[in-house]
């Protein structure tokens, strides 16, 4: 009888492991941590709602505003007026240039700022010596003003995509590697003793715990570098560039024409908005034990 009740005492502690262990692979995750429920799926479908709803809303009365008070069209434009220029902006195929010019670009620099700030930030975070070393070099070139370094790469790499490549991996850069450094310092020590406890060697808890308990910071610094690479986009684009969306906001501003300068900001904060919410799913699907842990909360 004494064993029987220890068996069950035991029983709801195995069910309810802990994330020490899932982490270092000594139970398997529950099938329903990474499966949104009823519950879950309304709230989202009900979140979305309300972002539609005051999208269209602030349009709607942004349209009413120009209608009744008229203001001159240098200074603003409702929001028929700009999608009227965002049709002849994609029938003429000039969006569609300056948009390929600047998602290459956009692409290739983010991806560089990731390549080399997560691996960095890693080994900083896990490295006493390397942090204190690189630290002070981190901390006073993320104090400089990316816009002031920008005619310096110009200077160097000369006019053309290189160089926007280089000021937009700039400004990404440092947003990934500070948030994946602090990760790592969050991660508890206790979830270190317990893979020490379970006879795991180095690697293997920087591999299981260091790296997971990390990714929550690593997914924050990847939607601010995302932010800051998009605004890299119209950086660069004021040296010396032929096509692009920040070229198309600088001209088109240069020319009085309101409408086309709104297109360019709107495309950008749209790709903001899609770019944040895939880099959410994909957290998600990355860290189940957040769900998890938020679910219980």
């Amino acid at each position: 009888m004494e064993e029987a009740g220890a068996m069950q005492t035991l029983e709801p502690a195995a069910r309810d492991r802990s994330l020490p262990a899932r982490l270092l692979g000594l139970g398997a995750r529950p099938s329903n941590v990474s499966t949104p429920t009823g519950r879950q799926r309304t709230a989202r479908q009900a979140s979305l709602r309300r972002g539609l709803i005051a999208v269209v809303a602030v349009f709607a009365v942004w349209e009413i505003a120009v209608r009744v008070f008229e203001p001159s069209t240098v200074i603003i434009v409702g929001p028929s007026s700009i999608a009227q220029s965002f049709g002849d902006l994609i029938v003429s195929g000039e969006l569609l240039k300056h948009f390929t010019v600047s998602m290459t670009q956009f692409a290739l620099g983010y991806l560089l700022a990731v390549v080399i700030a997560i691996p960095l930030g890693l080994f900083m975070g896990a490295s006493r010596r390397a942090h204190d070393y690189g630290d002070p070099w981190l901390t006073a070139l993320y104090a400089t003003p990316s816009v002031a370094l920008a005619p310096l790469f110009v200077v160097w790499l000369g006019f053309g995509d290189v160089a926007h490549v280089a000021i937009i991996a700039l400004v990404a850069f440092f947003p990934v590697i500070i948030n994946t450094i602090d990760g790592v310092h969050a991660v508890e020590r206790d979830l270190r003793e317990v893979g020490i406890a379970f006879r795991a060697n180095r690697r293997e808890v920087f591999a299981r715990i260091d790296l997971p308990g990390s990714l929550p910071y690593i997914f924050t610094g990847l939607r601010l570098a995302l932010a800051r690479a998009l605004v890299g986009v119209v950086v660069a684009d004021l040296f010396g560039a032929q096509a692009g969306l920040g070229y198309l906001i600088l001209t088109s501003s240069q020319l009085f024409q309101t409408g086309k300068v709104f297109v360019g900001v709107i495309v950008l904060a749209a790709l903001g908005v899609g770019f944040t919410w895939g880099l959410r799913s994909l957290q998600k699907r990355l860290t189940p034990w957040q769900v998890e842990v938020k679910g219980q909360s």
